[in-house]
């Protein structure tokens, strides 16, 4: 069963026949985020309060200053903004939670006898939370430009460079969760592993300090973390900071993290299968 159900998620998968079955699950979750809507306003009012926060302390230390690092008072106020909105988005944990739980339930074995492979079922599951996102944001964004401040990008090109740096991000920070999720089927528990990731990614993506203004000491190691491509890199092109050959670059370095991942996340699900079926799944 476990060779099968590899080969069916890696070989077979993004069969046209198996669209009805994946736009079913993309339903499935839209419905439930939607259902539970009064949790995802809670966790958007603390985003909230955090960019206000955050708007208060830079407005404090910018008094005596017209830039830093060449961010202006106004665009690093509307970099906070889209940062902590944004990384509200990316680090949804939908996948990796119901993965530990279908894993703690025994339901998992299920999952992995439908006609369609677990992994895209997975994909499924984002893409209709990232839905139900969009829904919340959209009305959300005159109160989160009042806490803080929105702007238009800093030019045209760089309108459409973060467009495509925040496909990247996403990309990078869905399949970070579903690496997450897969650690159930090793620990069962991944609730503080979870907890953990959200608190280092947040400081290392640059969505509470742009990593420019940390020192070397810490801005080097964070260059070479994937952190820094879900908030920073998209972020920073959409204010200007990063612009023309630099941005390229940034997207460049989003593309390789993307596909590093994504074979480490292979890897661990060939893995994965094979605890399954030594725990009898």
């Amino acid at each position: 069963m476990t060779v099968a159900v590899f080969h069916r998620d890696f070989q077979r998968t993004g069969r046209w026949r198996d669209l009805p079955a994946y736009a079913q699950i993309v339903r499935s979750r839209f419905k439930l985020v939607v259902t539970y809507r009064q949790a995802a306003f809670f966790l958007l009012a603390v985003v909230v309060v955090q960019i206000f926060v955050l708007r208060e302390v830079w407005g404090s230390l910018y008094a005596s200053r017209s830039s830093v690092n060449g961010l202006d008072k106004h665009a690093l106020i509307v970099y906070l903004t889209i940062a902590n909105l944004q990384g509200w988005v990316m680090q949804d944990p939908t996948v990796s939670r119901y993965m530990y739980e279908r894993v703690r339930q025994g339901l998992v074995a299920f999952d992995l006898i439908r006609p369609v492979g677990f992994v895209p079922q997975m994909f499924a599951h984002i893409a209709g939370s990232a839905l139900a996102t969009m829904l919340f944001v959209v009305p959300a964004l005159p109160i989160v430009a009042f806490v803080g401040s929105l702007d238009a990008p800093a030019s045209a090109s760089a309108g459409l460079l973060y467009l495509l740096s925040l496909t990247c991000a996403y990309a990078l920070a869905s399949v970070i969760s579903l690496v997450l999720g897969m650690v159930a089927f090793w620990t069962t528990e991944i609730q503080g592993l979870t907890m953990l990731y959200r608190l280092v990614s947040q400081f290392f993506a640059g969505a509470l300090v742009p990593l420019s203004f940390f020192p070397d000491a810490i801005r080097i190691p964070a260059e070479f973390m994937p952190f820094q491509s879900m908030v920073y890199t998209p972020v920073a092109i959409y204010v200007g900071h990063l612009r023309e050959a630099a941005a390229f670059e940034a997207i460049g370095v989003q593309a390789v993290w993307v596909a590093l991942v994504c074979v480490g996340a292979w890897a661990m699900w060939r893995r994965a299968l094979f605890r399954v079926a030594v725990q009898g799944g």
